[in-house]
């Protein structure tokens, strides 16, 4: 394990054992054994640590995503259907299972516009490759549809409902990729 990597371990680390807005980067430092401005090396600022850290996390929670294994035996419809609820399923697990680090990824990638786009664009590419759909903003539109069930700004509404809940919209959705002129 290289330095760069020991600080994001520690990060994440400190981050859990003190909770997000309690970590500083001499904190960091001194559980991996060197000065802060060694630190500096690696990371410009806290800032450029957390965003490595927020999306390492995002990318491991989402790994089922990014490339999403189509199952050829399912048609267009059940394919988007399940890579929707992966996408949902995955988050609602990272709720649960690592609340400080969904914290980050929620508070700290929330308040910055740019990363906010850099994650849609990853699901835009990853929804494009598995439906076929070439119309970035029609599957920017989509997302957006299925928010409800996937964006963290809704976690505490996440239930044992939230299944059924999903199923319910989809009988909305569905009829559209049935179709060759819509979607």
């Amino acid at each position: 394990m290289n330095t760069k990597e020991k600080i994001l371990e520690k990060a994440q680390e400190l981050l859990l054992e003190k909770g997000y807005g309690n970590v500083s980067l001499t904190d960091i430092a001194a559980a991996v054994n060197i000065s802060q401005p060694a630190l500096y090396k690696h990371f410009k600022n806290k800032a450029d640590l957390w965003e490595l850290l927020a999306f390492n996390w995002l990318d491991a929670m989402l790994a089922d995503l990014f490339p999403y294994k189509v199952d050829p035996k399912k048609s267009r419809s059940e394919t988007i259907h399940d890579w929707f609820w992966t996408l949902a399923s995955a988050k609602h697990a990272a709720y649960k299972a690592e609340p400080v680090m969904f914290k980050l990824y929620a508070e700290y990638l929330s308040t910055k516009p740019e990363l906010v786009e850099r994650h849609m664009n990853d699901l835009i590419d990853s929804l494009g490759a598995v439906s076929g759909m070439t119309d970035r903003q029609e599957k920017r539109c989509l997302i957006g549809l299925f928010s409800r069930f996937h964006h963290p700004m809704f976690a505490d509404f996440w239930d044992e409902h939230t299944q059924d809940d999903f199923e319910r919209t989809w009988k909305f959705v569905e009829p559209f990729f049935n179709t060759k002129t819509i979607l």
